[in-house]
Formats: structure tokens, sequence, C-alpha cells
């Protein structure tokens, strides 16, 4: 038996909560997971996990061999980093969770730089405005907009963003362009709602004493590139990230409006698990992306 090797399967097994996602992330064929955690167990002269044909939950010993582990092979993956250099452990593949306006309009237009200077990493950009779960599905670290509440994350804010109201000049010529939120009543409000829930996701508005929040919607999207390109083709008014705004702005193909009564706040971040904040390939890209994107 590899010791080690049997280690990092049982730790992935953990994470993902399964032998098949823990096979995908190690590159392993599915009966070399399992053939490895029997011999760890039978190593070790006690069960580990539970298994039955819908869930795998740890054994009480097998929870405690988890968390001395993995403070075990955070230590060794750094003595390992520090002996060889960040650049020659910087490999392999480097998994990038983000909404789908962060990639098209964040990301992808200076990733060519990371990857000039990182040759080695191969990236695998997860786009999509569901939340995932870290772990479970071996995302490495994600690019968020709004609040961290998980406190087992870590968070390194890239910047913050304002929130933006806007619409086409052909919109606004074809209705009218409002001087007060509640113009909009008379107007055609193009929406966003979760991914993960369908909750819609208001329009914020500033008033003296809190906010003003509208609701409502006359088209809407779970998907934050697909809402630009419906405010871009003149579905009606929408408010969307400043970054996103940002290119359409210059261009032209869209204008801002109530800018007064438009002033949220959103801190873009880059989030990663407190437990891969030793690996080396997701140390060099957070600290590229913080560089390379922080204003």
């Amino acid at each position: 038996m590899d010791h080690l090797t049997a280690i990092r399967t049982f730790q992935r097994i953990v994470e993902t909560r399964s032998f098949t996602k823990a096979a995908a992330h190690l590159g392993m064929p599915r009966s070399s997971v399992s053939k490895a955690v029997q011999e760890l167990e039978q190593h070790l002269g006690t069960k580990l996990l539970q298994r039955t044909t819908r869930t795998i939950a740890l054994t009480t010993e097998g929870a405690k061999y988890y968390q001395n582990v993995t403070q075990l092979v955070a230590r060794l993956d750094e003595a390992e980093a520090e002996l060889r250099g960040v650049a020659a452990a910087s490999r392999g593949r480097l998994r990038v969770d983000l909404h789908s306006s962060l990639a098209q309009f964040l990301l992808i237009p200076v990733l060519k730089e990371f990857r000039e200077g990182h040759p080695h990493i191969q990236v695998a950009l997860g786009v999509s405005d569901r939340p995932v779960n870290l772990i479970e599905e071996g995302a490495d670290c994600v690019i968020r907009a709004g609040q961290l509440a998980d406190s087992s994350l870590v968070a390194k804010t890239l910047f913050t963003d304002k929130l933006v109201t806007c619409a086409s000049p052909e919109y606004l010529m074809q209705y009218g362009t409002p001087s007060s939120p509640a113009d909009l009543e008379h107007h055609q409000i193009v929406g966003y709602f979760s991914a993960s829930n369908g909750e819609v996701w208001p329009l914020r508005f500033s008033k003296r004493g809190g906010e003003h929040l509208i609701s409502r919607f006359d088209v809407a999207t779970n998907d934050s590139a697909s809402h630009i390109n419906m405010i871009v083709n003149g579905a009606g008014i929408g408010q969307t990230f400043a970054f996103v705004a940002a290119r359409f702005f210059e261009s032209g193909a869209i204008v801002p409006i109530l800018e007064k009564h438009t002033c949220s706040t959103i801190p873009i971040s880059v989030i990663y698990p407190s437990n891969k904040q030793l690996n080396a390939r997701v140390r060099v890209f957070v600290d590229w992306v913080v560089e390379r994107l922080a204003v």
C-alpha cells in the first residue's frame, strides 16, 4: 500500500462525499479508490467510512483521523512547496468557478497573461451563476460578488463594485427616460433571479432613511451575461455591475440612468477553502488575480 496516496484518497472521498467524484478528481479508476481505502482501513485496524448505496459517512474514528491527516497533509504540501519552490510546485489542474459575467467581462480578457506566466497550470473554468460547493464539486477557488457567509472559507476582496441602472438608447428613445425610481412603474424591467433558488434580485435605489426596492420584472434571466445582453438589445431597464456595463457605456450600446438614486456597492472577491490555502496552484492564482484585478 502507498500510505500517502491512500491518505490523500481518503481525504478526497470525505471532501467530495463520493468515491466516483474522488476518483475523477484524482485521475484514478474508481476501483483503485475503493481498494486504497480498504487497505488503509486494514492497516489501521478500524473502519473509517460507513458506506451505503446512497451515502458516505465518517465513523467516529474516521472523523478524528480525517481531522489529523488533513493538518499533516497541509504541512507536508507546505514543506514540499518551500523546498521545490512555488514555481516548481505550480503544476497540474486548477479549477476556478465564477459567474458568467465575471468570466466574460473580468477574467477571460486577462487569462492569457496568467497562462503565459504559469504554462504548467491547466486552468479549468466552471462558468455558471449557480452557487457551487467548493469541496464537493472539486473547485479550488471561486470568484464571486457579495459578502462571504461561510466562515470555513477564506476571501480576498479584489475590488468593491457598484450597481448601475441602465438601458439602451433605442429603448429610451421609444419609452422615454425615467427621472425617478417611481417612474419605473411605466417601464419594462429586465430582472435577474437566482440560479439556485429562483429568488428575484430587486432593483435597489437609495431613498432618505433607507432603500427603495423594486422586485417586479417583465423579462428575467438567471444568467448574468444574458442579463446585460437583454438590456443592450432593448428589452428594458435593468441594474448590473459597473465593471460589466463599462464597455457598453464606452461603445454607447447602453447609457446610465437614475445615477443619483443608484449607489449600492458589492465586493468582488476570490474565495477558497481554508484547508487549501497552502496549495501552490491556488496560491499563485490568488496572488496573481488579486494583483491583476484589484482596483
